[in-house]
């Protein structure tokens, strides 16, 4: 398996996007210097899921951090299932994803195509930070 540092989120999806017998993964660190490990997956459905791929699966980004604890955080990001409800910062903040891995997250979901056709930026902005900001304070969220 993979574990490399890869900055370039292009690199990265197509590093673990590669069908083997075993999942595929890397790390990723972009411009915040927070290290993740991410891989692709197949997902079974279940009721809190928010549509489906046909034949009973979903594609989901799994991202992990803190790989050094007993107890390390990770989350599961859906493929999103049409054009309302690609990855933005307002979505990010609706479906309560963590709001401080949304600058480092977001250029993996634009490398996937998950982002909205404007924004498919795979370079690290520091601007996510403002953006995510400003969706968790429009929608009540706190930080």
């Amino acid at each position: 398996m993979p574990t490399n540092d890869i900055h370039d989120a292009l690199h990265l999806i197509a590093e673990i996007d590669v069908p083997t017998e075993r999942p595929r993964w890397a790390w990723w660190t972009p411009g915040d210097a927070t290290r993740y490990h991410a891989t692709l997956i197949n997902a079974a459905p279940s009721t809190n899921t928010i549509g489906t791929a046909p034949g009973g699966t979903f594609r989901a980004l799994v991202i992990t951090i803190d790989l050094f604890s007993a107890r390390p955080i990770s989350i599961v990001i859906p493929r999103p299932t049409g054009d309302e409800d690609r990855y933005t910062a307002d979505e990010w903040v609706y479906r309560r994803f963590p709001g401080g891995w949304w600058a480092g997250i977001r250029p993996l979901l634009a490398a996937l195509g998950w982002t909205p056709e404007t924004d498919r930026d795979t370079t690290y902005r520091s601007t996510d930070h403002q953006d995510i900001t400003t969706a968790q304070r429009d929608q009540g969220t706190p930080r």
